[in-house]
């Protein structure tokens, strides 16, 4: 073991003397050969607690300088010698990691996609796997209807109501033996080698964790989406509630119930009670005003019945920096204000300073005491997003050109949240919305389908005579949201600027219903959004609080 030790003190001398290597981002890559290896940066590990993973990944370039440090030995003098050599080679050699190898000829072109947001399922849905093998890597196994998110908090809907299998959406990633959906979270893309890096997710079933592994991809799709901007307010991820995942829905419905149910204990003292059944919502988009109007639905009625003793503390207040529902127009803006009024919730214009367990300070000094907090603040580029060494748009998206193609890198397209036009495409970066998401999965299937597929552009490195057709251009169909008791705004403007059909009221209620309810995915769940409403018509919310 000595010998061993020795041996292995000198092959570091060797290539310390004779390598160059340079500390960039979390990885080591050596002068000689480097290689486009993109990994989350080593402080975000740490953040994650995949600290002695990245470390055990770092990649180094090793080269075999054997006149250095240690004098070689024939094997045949001292065989341990042999044996001391090879592990010091392991221990300087690239990680191998299991998982799926480069298809071979006459084998189907592999497409894996990261995500399971609009752009990636609405992808997946129409992918011909005639053409195509198909891998979906992800670390959650379903699609959330996003729109119908704000509603499960409250009771409206179920949770089951929301999220879509993707096996159900692309039935061969259950079916075809050579189409997979992995639960994992994808940490780096070696564009070069066209191979995505990941690890799983798993709760402590699995012998190692995380559990490394690598997915060779013919054609790679990302859309990763976004994750909850904070702005890197001090105490925002802590004490705050976001509104993205199924997940979400569920942690803001239990500690709704359980803060209402706590203020009704004997010996709570009066500030107490108002500060537990105090909501508080920042940022007045779409999503926190839908949000706000189920909760002012259900305190109307739900709360005026089942919770008679603390009926008269419970409030809502709503707050937003500028005017809420900015993108739409402004005489829908002025309706929403003043029926938000009508229901209870209070409107109150600032900035978060900072957040504290119990309260939150506004710039101007303002202290707002709060039970449950929730963020809504709108949505930028994740971590993972930020990590790649990809082209970057306007606001750190991963860029795109006009066909929604990575450039400077072959087989490699980017839809949804995580994707944004370059600058020198002369185009916009378009919204986070789910509809530019959806239509720009829509439109890759077609690119798939019809152009790629056809012409047997399929395989890696194989597309650079293909012409792709027209590029993608998106049309705004208009916006919707539900504002409580009935009443929604329909702004069918094709832009701020623009033109066009506005409603609110009644109508504009059964329009967004009639529209959401025929965008739900699945006919089974349609079913289960349909039976929701009107069982919550009839009986009321469930209010139960399970777990």
């Amino acid at each position: 073991m000595a010998l061993a030790r020795i041996a292995r003190s000198g092959l570091r001398r060797s290539v310390g003397g004779n390598g160059s290597f340079s500390h960039e981002k979390g990885m080591f890559s050596e002068e000689v050969s480097t290689h486009k290896f993109s990994l989350l940066h080593h402080e975000n590990a740490v953040a994650h607690g995949n600290q002695p993973y990245l470390s055990s990944i770092k990649t180094l370039n090793y080269i075999s300088i054997w006149s250095r440090g240690i004098r070689t030995t024939p094997h045949q003098q001292f065989p341990n010698a042999a044996s001391i050599l090879e592990e010091s080679e392991s221990e300087y050699e690239e990680p191998r990691y299991a998982g799926l190898e480069a298809t071979k000829p006459g084998e189907k072109p592999r497409v894996v996609v990261i995500g399971t947001g609009w752009g990636a399922c609405r992808f997946l849905k129409g992918l011909d796997t005639k053409i195509y093998d198909v891998v979906c890597i992800s670390p959650r196994n379903h699609m959330v209807f996003t729109p119908l998110l704000a509603s499960t908090c409250v009771g409206t809907l179920e949770f089951r109501s929301v999220a879509e299998p993707v096996s159900r959406i692309q039935s061969s990633l259950a079916t075809d033996p050579n189409s997979y959906f992995y639960l994992a979270s994808c940490i780096g893309i070696d564009t070069n080698k066209h191979e995505v890096y990941c690890e799983t997710v798993s709760n402590g079933g699995l012998p190692q964790e995380p559990h490394p592994f690598k997915v060779a991809y013919d054609k790679l799709v990302i859309a990763a989406g976004a994750e909850p901007l904070t702005f890197g307010i001090k105490g925002v991820n802590e004490n705050a509630f976001f509104l993205r995942e199924v997940n979400h829905a569920q942690e803001i419905r239990k500690k709704l119930l359980l803060n209402l149910m706590l203020s009704q204990n004997p010996g709570i003292s009066e500030e107490e009670k108002k500060r537990l059944v105090h909501c508080v919502v920042i940022g007045g988009g779409p999503t926190g005003v839908e949000f706000s109007g189920e909760l002012s639905d259900f305190i109307m009625r739900d709360v005026q019945e089942q919770y008679t003793q603390v009926k008269d503390y419970i409030k809502v207040t709503l707050i937003e920096a500028n005017e809420i529902l900015s993108s739409f127009d402004i005489g829908l803006r002025q309706y929403a204000t003043k029926h938000l009024n009508k229901c209870g919730v209070s409107l109150m214009r600032g900035v978060v300073k900072e957040v504290h367990p119990k309260k939150i300070v506004l710039n101007d000094g303002t202290v707002v005491p709060y039970g449950l907090l929730v963020w809504s603040t709108g949505v930028g580029p994740s971590q993972f997003v930020k990590s790649l060494h990809l082209p970057k748009s306007p606001g750190g998206r991963i860029g795109v050109d006009e066909w929604l193609r990575v450039p400077s890198v072959e087989d490699v397209f980017a839809v949804g949240d995580c994707a944004g036009f370059l600058e020198q495409t002369g185009r916009p970066v378009l919204p986070a919305l789910a509809q530019v998401a959806e239509r720009q999965g829509k439109y890759l299937v077609g690119l798939f389908n019809k152009k790629i597929g056809k012409q047997n552009g399929g395989k890696a490195l194989n597309m650079k005579d293909i012409s792709l057709g027209d590029p993608f251009v998106y049309k705004h169909l208009g916006s919707m949201a539900s504002v409580g008791r009935y009443k929604a705004l329909v702004d069918l403007r094709q832009s701020k600027d623009a033109k066009g059909i506005s409603l609110a009221g009644f109508l504009s209620w059964l329009i967004w219903r009639s529209a959401y309810l025929t965008r739900v995915v699945s006919w089974r769940n349609r079913f289960y959004v349909a039976v929701n409403w009107a069982t919550t018509l009839v009986f009321g919310r469930d209010n139960s609080r399970i777990g």
